[in-house]
């Protein structure tokens, strides 16, 4: 008898270790989808991009620390971090922000998934008549800040009718005027048009913030 109710005692006294752990959880929450750590398709995406990402890195680190920048072979890179890129000869012209020598990180349909994406810097390559654009008023800082802002956006789609304002869709000249808006320095400010609804690579090359320090023409 004094076993059963023993044991019928540790019964109750589960029930209600197990009642008050549950009062604690969010009502709204879900504890096994909480819990499970499980990521979204996209956060995947986004996830082996980064890693990808950090690999790059520390092999352009060696690379840089080793004096090889601009010494290997096949090197077409143009601009240093936070420079931009123009093509000229593309059918809507096409915009980029450097990340360094051999990388830049752009907004583009033929990028892998049609995303935000890192490519190589090798538009000598890929284009004939290219600017590169120096943003005049930004501090090292500011560039480094605009150029880790644009890779925050690594993954989310291209999309050409997206709105000025949003910030989770991009065409190649938004993705780099919003990098330096979100520095305080303003990209599209035209001299000789009006502001319109979309920024263009027109609008950027035109700005009284950047001015050319490469031209292939």
């Amino acid at each position: 008898m004094n076993l059963v109710k023993s044991i019928g005692t540790l019964s109750l006294a589960m029930m209600t270790l197990f009642s008050t752990q549950t009062a604690l959880a969010a009502p709204s929450e879900n504890p096994i989808e909480r819990f499970s750590g499980e990521k979204s398709v996209e956060e995947q995406h986004r996830a082996e991009l980064r890693e990808m990402w950090d690999k790059h890195v520390a092999v352009n680190q060696t690379n840089e620390e080793a004096g090889m920048y601009g010494e290997v072979p096949g090197y077409t890179g143009i601009g240093s971090r936070g420079d931009i890129l123009i093509a000229l000869d593309s059918i809507t012209d096409h915009v980029a922000i450097v990340e360094d020598a051999y990388v830049v990180i752009e907004s583009h349909p033929n990028n892998p998934g049609g995303n935000v994406a890192y490519r190589d810097n090798n538009w000598k390559e890929r284009y004939n008549e290219i600017k590169g654009l120096r943003v005049s008023p930004a501090s090292s800082s500011q560039k480094s800040s605009a150029v880790s802002y644009a890779a925050n956006q690594i993954g989310e789609p291209y999309v050409f009718n997206t709105d000025r304002w949003s910030t989770n869709e991009w065409y190649c000249s938004k993705l780099v005027w919003r990098a330096y808006y979100q520095q305080g320095i303003e990209l599209e400010g035209r001299k000789y048009e009006t502001r319109g609804n979309y920024v263009t690579p027109g609008d950027i090359l035109d700005s009284p913030n950047t001015y050319v320090f490469y031209s292939s023409y």
